[in-house]
């Protein structure tokens, strides 16, 4: 009972955390451009990440986990810049159900690889994808300037399939090695493939007035990972389920902060997504 309730309360947490995390990166992504912002909060990210990197000891790898890290690097990287695009393009209600969609993601690749998925784990797979298209393809009733669903959605996709790329390869990661390690390599590859090169070129400009939002970004992309992991390892079905209500929460959130209103086609959408979700981590 209480192993439970700690998940319920970690899964609680990670998904007020994430949802607090895509309403800054909305917010920031739409200010100064999605690839400055996966620059930054890399970088920050990185500060952070490396002294608990080095207090937690340094691991040995064998060369199948320094590719797993490299690979869940570049997916996470990837997945972000996709993410923070169609925050530029998209409603954070139609967003971020999407992109929360990465552990079907996750379950479709674990077939693809030779693990058996049950018949309802597949029908629950294409609920998720009929909500996709239902949210993208509604009408909205207060479209905001430059708005374009189809092209968020499908950015948004695109996050949702590196994020599950990433997510399976941090699956096995994290039985062999610390947290801190398993976030190191996202991190190291916004820094050098991203950050490092736009600073090269002097094309690394934030305001002043952007810093605390992108702080809190990469605190949030952090301490939310944090937070599922102690919650996951008690019961990772009941985190994954409860942490899914990312999504209608930053929907709420986006409403009172942007004024965001969602049609009822994109409403309909958002909830089959979650319901899709939340019954896909009850069975898996």
């Amino acid at each position: 009972m209480v192993n439970r309730m700690l998940s319920i309360v970690a899964g609680f947490i990670t998904a007020v955390i994430f949802a607090v995390g895509m309403i800054a990166a909305a917010r920031a992504s739409r200010s100064i451009g999605a690839v400055q912002v996966v620059a930054v909060s890399s970088s920050i990210g990185l500060v952070i990440v490396v002294p608990w990197c080095l207090i937690s000891g340094i691991p040995t790898l064998d060369g199948g986990q320094l590719a797993l890290m490299v690979l869940a690097g570049i997916v996470n990287v990837l997945g972000f810049r996709c993410t923070y695009a169609a925050l530029r393009f998209g409603k954070v209600g139609l967003v971020a159900p999407i992109v929360a969609a990465e552990g079907a993601v996750a379950a479709i690749i674990s077939a693809f690889l030779g693990q058996s998925i049950a018949p309802l784990v597949a029908f629950l797979l294409v609920v998720i994808t009929g909500g996709i298209v239902i949210a993208a393809r509604s009408q909205d009733p207060a479209p905001f300037d430059h708005e374009r669903p189809l092209k968020a959605a499908g950015l948004a996709t695109l996050g949702a399939i590196s994020f599950g790329i990433s997510l399976f390869a941090v699956g096995i990661l994290s039985a062999q090695v610390s947290l801190p390690w398993v976030l190191l390599p996202g991190r190291v590859v916004g820094v050098f493939a991203i950050a490092l090169p736009l600073l090269a070129m002097s094309r690394l400009s934030v305001p002043r007035s952007a810093w605390p939002i992108l702080v809190l970004l990469a605190c949030c992309d952090l301490a939310g990972i944090a937070a599922y992991s102690v919650g996951a390892q008690e019961n990772l079905a009941v985190t994954a389920v409860i942490s899914s209500q990312m999504a209608p929460i930053a929907a709420v959130m986006a409403f009172f902060l942007f004024r965001e209103r969602m049609g009822r086609g994109q409403i309909t959408g958002l909830v089959v997504i979650v319901i899709g979700m939340s019954v896909l981590g009850v069975v898996q």
